[in-house]
């Protein structure tokens, strides 16, 4: 007979949520640099002395890595990038430890609306660039923060496994 645990689909639906949340945030910004950007027919806005938002398009991995300009290139790393968001979903719902669950879906929702924009676009919309005199950081969008954030606590996650998260525990 099948049991249904409450308190588990409590929880997967909580982070349904977060995950949604996140999701749409984040084409939201976007959409909405992407229509400024077009509408004004601009190519950056000065923001700070060491901090812009400028529309690059990413046709490769992480950081540009391993570009591929051909529609069938993005359709290998929308196919792998796939593979890989299927493989975390399966970690979120099998896992025990919230704090774990919360990373992973942060990764999650960035890879996931990263692969939106490679089906629409051919390429990733980055938009955020910190620069320093002649120092340049990648540029960068909010996917990619939740991607970065997310391998971080998960780093923690594995490196400290016996500190107790309390904010995540309730």
């Amino acid at each position: 007979m099948y049991k249904i645990d409450i308190f588990s689909n409590i929880i997967q639906k909580k982070f349904l949520i977060f995950f949604m949340g996140l999701f749409i945030f984040d084409r939201l910004i976007k959409y909405l640099l992407l229509r400024y950007f077009e509408q004004f027919n601009i190519k950056a806005i000065d923001v700070t002395s060491f901090f812009e938002i400028i529309l690059v398009w990413n046709r490769g991995f992480s950081y540009g890595l391993f570009p591929q300009e051909s529609y069938l290139g993005q359709i290998f790393i929308c196919i792998f990038s796939l593979l890989i968001c299927l493989w975390i979903t399966k970690f979120i719902f099998s896992s025990k430890i919230k704090f774990k669950m919360v990373s992973l879906t942060l990764i999650l929702a960035g890879a996931l609306s990263n692969i939106i924009d490679r089906l629409l676009y051919s390429g990733v919309a980055d938009f955020f660039h910190f620069y320093l005199n002649e120092y340049s950081w990648y540029v960068f969008n909010i996917a990619d923060i939740y991607i970065v954030t997310g391998l971080m606590l998960l780093l923690l996650v594995f490196t400290c496994p016996n500190i107790n998260f309390k904010l995540f525990n309730k």
